[in-house]
């Protein structure tokens, strides 16, 4: 029995998407959330995202992270809602105090160099909120992600800058923008077992979730040597902020070929690939678990990513040119 996946079709006319990954850093959750509350209340605005997803994290400085990923289907809606006043207050870190510093990561991806993997039919997961799902034979093979894009038929999308290398940098109080290079990699790889029974919970709590905490770790802590830059592993929030049988890893990665290094090559992935197999078999082949991935390959005009009183290793701050910016609210 071959197992199914599925991905996204894109409509005609959709030539970009825009997901936005808005977080908030501070020693403790409940230190930003005052400001996390103005930041939801804007998404009830005028040409509001058409999908907003919640999480939290620790990052690997120790600051507890509100994180919110959102998507819209058209770069003008995105455009329209960010010059809203009620919008460019806090975008900008009017209100921000104390050790609360604000992040936004803003990817203006082109169809062309996007692709998604699903386990099963979720239309409640990230781009499938506006985008349908088909069948495809194009997976479970090394080289299928790349393949899924449609621009690598044209271009190996490769990155000029083969190694990041970390630098300390002075970025409290201020508002810095980092300028990534051409074809940089991003990836939102995502588990659901909300679908599960106790058994297959059982199986993945025990199973894969602790080789998806090893890949982690291994990424988070070797960055220079595997080209992952500052990934997230987030708990999924519903809307009133509990935790939900849902989690994530969002991460840029110096290029595709990076990824695909690690995805292709790397023990600590192959075990992982290894433990949801293993799954597999447990369950004759059936399983609720929904697995699925979003990954583009981005210009640098097309990434916008900007760091108002952070901590200096946040984000992609360690590794890039910055700009400080000539504004930031008091």
């Amino acid at each position: 029995m071959a197992v199914k996946a599925y991905t996204t079709t894109i409509p005609e006319g959709l030539e970009k998407i825009v997901f936005a990954q808005i977080g908030l850093q501070a020693k403790s959750i409940e230190e930003s959330a005052e400001f996390a509350a103005k930041i939801t209340e804007s998404f009830t605005l005028p040409h509001a995202p058409i999908h907003v997803d919640q999480a939290q994290f620790t990052d690997i400085a120790d600051y507890e992270n509100r994180l919110f990923m959102v998507y819209w289907r058209d770069v003008d809606e995105f455009e329209n809602w960010l010059l809203q006043a009620d919008v460019q207050e806090w975008w900008n870190g009017k209100g921000l105090e104390g050790n609360i510093g604000l992040y936004h990561e803003v990817t203006k991806i082109p169809v062309t160099h996007f692709e998604t993997i699903h386990s099963m039919q979720n239309n409640n997961s990230g781009v499938t909120h506006f985008l349908n799902l088909e069948g495809t034979k194009e997976h479970a093979y090394w080289g299928s992600m790349r393949k899924r894009i449609q621009a690598s038929s044209m271009n190996r999308l490769d990155n000029s800058i083969e190694k990041i290398e970390h630098t300390k940098k002075e970025t409290l109080g201020k508002h810095l923008k980092v300028i990534p290079p051409n074809n940089i990699c991003l990836i939102r790889t995502a588990q659901d077992w909300t679908r599960c029974n106790d058994e297959e919970k059982e199986t993945y709590l025990s199973l894969v979730e602790p080789a998806l905490q090893k890949s982690y770790h291994y990424l988070n802590t070797n960055q220079e040597e595997s080209g992952c830059i500052n990934p997230k592993f987030v708990q999924e929030l519903d809307e009133n902020g509990n935790p939900v049988e849902k989690t994530c890893v969002v991460s840029f990665f110096l290029s595709l070929k990076h990824l695909e290094d690690w995805t292709h090559h790397h023990p600590t992935h192959i075990a992982l690939f290894g433990t949801f197999a293993e799954m597999l078999r447990r369950h004759n082949l059936s399983v609720q678990l929904s697995l699925w991935h979003e990954v583009s390959v981005l210009q640098s005009d097309e990434v916008e990513l900007e760091y108002i009183n952070c901590h200096s290793d946040t984000g992609l701050l360690p590794y890039f040119k910055t700009k400080e910016m000539s504004y930031m609210y008091k």
